[in-house]
């Protein structure tokens, strides 16, 4: 499946063999590949930006990280240079016991006027569950509004290292599925939110 800009419904999503370069690791070879997805959402750019970041409600929306630890247990916000927690349902098990915790630093929020008048957003994570010679993951969430009003939410993870073959092999397939239900989460609880 091709991913384009703006998907025909909801979400799509996909593993890229071919790995999309990122802001910190750049251009990526070997074994190195990406999971891609991307929706479009009938909200506007700083409200999808708003869902991304205000991480007290993953629990309400958000099934495949339903918590994150942030430094200070009264931050609820995710911020440029914040050192965070991911707890991941990688399988969809709903059990507590059953997530998985990884280590992640926001690294950019970059903020762009539009020719028009929206806003569009990169915000970027950096793995930092494993020492980056055996596994490099960086994820990218690119937060856009064309000229009909409408955003278009495309976020990748490229993963590289000697780690990330294996990665591919045992939860690529499954990261796909995730990140597709991530971005339909995403989707339903912004817009159910700003047209409430």
């Amino acid at each position: 499946m091709a991913l384009h800009s703006k998907p025909a419904k909801g979400a799509e999503a996909d593993l890229l063999r071919s790995p999309l370069p990122t802001p910190h690791w750049g251009s990526q070879g070997g074994s190195a590949f990406t999971v891609r997805a991307v929706a479009t959402i009938n909200a506007t750019p700083t409200a999808v930006l708003d869902s991304l970041l205000d991480t007290s409600h993953y629990p309400a929306w958000n099934n495949f990280v339903p918590k994150v630890d942030l430094p200070s247990p009264s931050d609820t916000r995710l911020a440029a240079d914040v050192l965070f927690t991911e707890h991941v349902d990688m399988f969809g098990q709903g059990k507590p016991s059953g997530l998985v915790k990884m280590k992640l630093l926001m690294t950019t929020l970059k903020e762009k006027d539009e020719h028009n008048g929206s806003k569009s957003y990169e915000v970027v994570w950096l793995g930092k569950a494993y020492p980056d010679w055996a596994l490099r993951s960086e994820r990218v969430h690119a937060i856009s509004c064309d000229k009909e009003g409408v955003t278009t939410y495309d976020v990748w993870e490229t993963f590289s290292g000697p780690l990330a073959l294996l990665v591919r092999l045992f939860v690529g397939n499954t990261l796909v599925k995730r990140f597709k239900q991530w971005n339909e989460e995403l989707r339903d609880y912004t817009e159910a939110r700003t047209h409430a």
